[in-house]
């Protein structure tokens, strides 16, 4: 535990080190901790339960007080950007609370110290580990300091809309047709799924994704869709139109004439734009 507790000495110098060893505790595995509060607790779910609702209060009233004239959804967006499980589990390897995970024999040959949802429990726990060895006080100063680059980076995102919208209004704004989302797989346990799904315009796959939920892989395929048509167009060479007086010219442009068919591949599906 020395090496861990050097590694987030920057941040915070526990009091308490067997708090510490709980909060890194995977349910797999099992700490004895004969005082205090936890003391019949053998893994880190209630701190991480715990810690989950104190970094949202903390996040959420740093982002009123920076950004005052946000209304609840943006600052709402803003919130769940910062505390979403890609930016937790980021910090958590920043932390290297891969390499210091208690974890059972089967959770440990399946890598799963190195998954974003058990890496990013694992730092909502530590977070109220943080709590129960100090105060409150102290937890925002560590949270704050964790996040601090988060929180600055965050004013120059757009929250607008999510990825899934932006493409549909997108689809229907240049006549492609609506997205499609499907289900291909399912796999891994239950308290870590990871779903792939394709997605689809005009009976054509345009993107594949995956993710711990199905609205988080969605929102990556949809995501990966909405900037390759836009990238599409934002490469296509500028066509000047004929003038109007040059007959020549108007007579050689070809007729157009509606496609029967709709075309198989994800190219003319793009080639619509």
């Amino acid at each position: 535990m020395k090496s861990f507790v050097d590694s987030i000495s920057p941040f915070y110098k526990f009091k308490n080190k067997n708090l510490l060893l709980l909060a890194l505790t995977h349910r797999s595995a099992k700490t004895e901790i004969a005082e205090g509060l936890f003391k019949n607790q053998t893994n880190n779910e209630q701190l991480e339960f715990v810690g989950d609702g104190l970094l949202n209060f903390i996040v959420a009233e740093e982002l009123m007080s920076l950004y005052p004239k946000d209304d609840e959804g943006l600052l709402s967006k803003k919130r769940a950007h910062l505390v979403d499980q890609k930016t937790l589990a980021q910090k958590a390897l920043d932390l290297a609370v891969d390499q210091f995970l208690v974890l059972g024999p089967g959770e440990r040959e399946q890598e799963s110290h190195k998954k974003p949802r058990v890496l990013a429990s694992a730092l909502e726990a530590v977070i109220a580990a943080v709590y129960y060895d100090s105060d409150l006080k102290h937890t925002q100063k560590f949270v704050l300091r964790l996040l601090q680059h988060n929180i600055f980076e965050v004013s120059s995102l757009s929250f607008d809309k999510d990825y899934k919208t932006q493409l549909q209004e997108l689809t229907q704004q240049r006549k492609l047709g609506l997205p499609v989302y499907k289900e291909l797989s399912t796999k891994g346990p239950s308290h870590d799924p990871e779903f792939l799904i394709a997605l689809e315009i005009n009976n054509e796959e345009m993107a594949r994704a995956t993710g711990p939920s199905k609205k988080k892989a969605e929102q990556l395929a949809a995501e990966k869709t909405y900037k390759q048509l836009n990238e599409k167009v934002e490469n296509e060479p500028v066509i000047k139109s004929p003038k109007s007086n040059d007959k020549k010219s108007m007579k050689k442009l070809p007729a157009r004439t509606p496609s029967k068919t709709p075309s198989k591949s994800a190219a003319s599906v793009r080639s619509k734009i």
